[in-house]
């Protein structure tokens, strides 16, 4: 009884993406885009050169697959001057082993090559999604958009930390890039949140969206994953999971208040709208059941109606809401969501093309660095932290420019799947009334 109801349920998927109509783009693209993004990585080496990659979370993964490898206590102790606690479950620490076989320098370098790897890789899988075809006009599409996220504070703030977050994000848009028929549909979000608990919010997604196969595989898989994390590394484990670690937000925050402007989550906004240090109050709680319930909402919805590309967006955006805190860098969602509003402004014509033109080079600008002094030198930063140099309105403006911008995409996308949906049953041809049958009288 129980597999019947499931099968019912199951039964009421929508249309797999990848049987959405397919849309060539033009080879043309290819040549100016590549361009674009050889230009655009030249120039950001050419700023290294001056203002190298810092590494400091880097070199706390360093230190605590040191302390792996020698048989210490991993989650009982602090790396780098700054005493930064390792917070990624047992099970990283194995994968993060390579990047000791080098000279610090050198597997920094390498970690951020393999991340501007891995987010135009994010951004190929996502075309796919949207169904386009055409190797090179795609891969002239990811290098433009690659070209402009370069010179985005999420991404040159991911490189200058050496963060792992855009091979967590690349794991689970590769997954959902998957056909809903293969079998190993669930495997890269299992992974994902067996590395960094967040991305669990998309098994909840697949849930709701009636792929039950995907969801089991991707729960299997973060089991599986947690259980070997235990063999590995027992004490580890229990620290991480046992203790409380996994959850305490305070480990992540240390010091800071959780209105400290590099806390881009509905916990700094609320924070920093409320002008207090108290973590946890009623509005933030408030606040991420209302985006949660929201975000997971639109995102069913627009997956129900051919969207996934858009629904995968909502809801990368909405981990990065609701989690106590989400660093700038963490917000290298921005890379999917560019492609997802260069495709809206694709399909639109007349006004409503420039109107969503409009609309994507707004949701970006927040995100782009912006030239401004510091310490001395005018230099590249990010909106957020050119704040410090503004008062009133202005820098209230900038210290919150993310959470804002994303809640107001949420808002039109739903206008527009609205919008959509009555356009669709306006198309739809009205069916005539069946002529009356009866039996003639006599």
């Amino acid at each position: 009884m129980v597999i019947q109801r499931i099968r019912r349920f199951a039964a009421g998927v929508a249309a797999d993406h990848a049987a959405r109509p397919r849309t060539a783009l033009p080879n043309w693209l290819l040549v100016p885009g590549v361009a674009m993004l050889a230009a655009s990585l030249a120039a950001y080496v050419a700023f290294l050169r001056d203002h190298p990659f810092v590494g400091t979370d880097f070199m706390m993964y360093l230190g605590a697959t040191h302390a792996f490898l020698d048989g210490q206590p991993v989650y009982q102790l602090g790396y780098t001057s700054m005493g930064l606690p390792y917070t990624y479950p047992p099970i990283t620490l194995p994968f993060l082993v390579p990047l000791t076989w080098f000279d610090d320098r050198v597997a920094l370098n390498l970690m951020n090559t393999l991340g501007v790897l891995a987010m135009l890789a994010a951004l190929w899988f996502t075309t796919r999604m949207l169904g386009y075809e055409g190797t090179r006009g795609r891969l002239g599409l990811v290098a433009a958009i690659g070209a402009v996220l370069v010179w985005t504070e999420p991404l040159q703030r991911n490189l200058g930390l050496g963060q792992i977050n855009i091979l967590v994000m690349l794991l689970v848009v590769a997954d959902l890039a998957l056909s809903d028929r293969s079998r190993f549909k669930g495997i890269g979000i299992g992974a994902a949140t067996a590395t960094k608990l967040l991305p669990g919010l998309f098994v909840l997604y697949l849930l709701l969206t009636r792929r039950i196969r995907a969801a089991v595989v991707a729960t299997g898989t973060f089991v599986v994953l947690t259980l070997l994390g235990a063999v590995i590394q027992p004490g580890g484990s229990y620290d991480y999971w046992l203790t409380g670690r996994a959850f305490d937000s305070h480990r992540v925050l240390m010091i800071l208040s959780p209105r400290y402007g590099g806390n881009q989550s509905l916990q700094g906004f609320t924070a920093r709208v409320l002008e207090t240090d108290q973590q946890n109050t009623i509005w933030w709680m408030l606040s991420v059941v209302v985006v949660l319930v929201g975000g997971l909402a639109l995102a069913t919805a627009l997956q129900r109606h051919g969207e996934e590309a858009m629904a995968m967006v909502v809801v990368g955006l909405t981990t990065l809401l609701i989690s106590p805190v989400s660093w700038s860098h963490y917000w290298i969602w921005i890379g999917p969501l560019a492609v997802v509003l260069v495709d809206v402004v694709r399909r639109c014509h007349g006004r409503a093309r420039v109107l969503a033109g409009a609309v994507a080079v707004a949701a970006i600008l927040p995100f782009l660095m912006w030239p401004g002094p510091y310490r001395g030198q005018v230099i590249p930063r990010g909106l957020i932290w050119k704040s410090g140099t503004l008062d009133g309105l202005a820098r209230r403006l900038a210290v919150d420019a993310y959470v804002p911008t994303v809640l107001v995409l949420f808002a039109l996308a739903a206008l527009w799947l609205y919008w959509r949906s009555r356009r669709e049953r306006a198309d739809v041809p009205a069916v005539p009334d069946a002529p009356a049958v009866g039996v003639a009288g006599p």
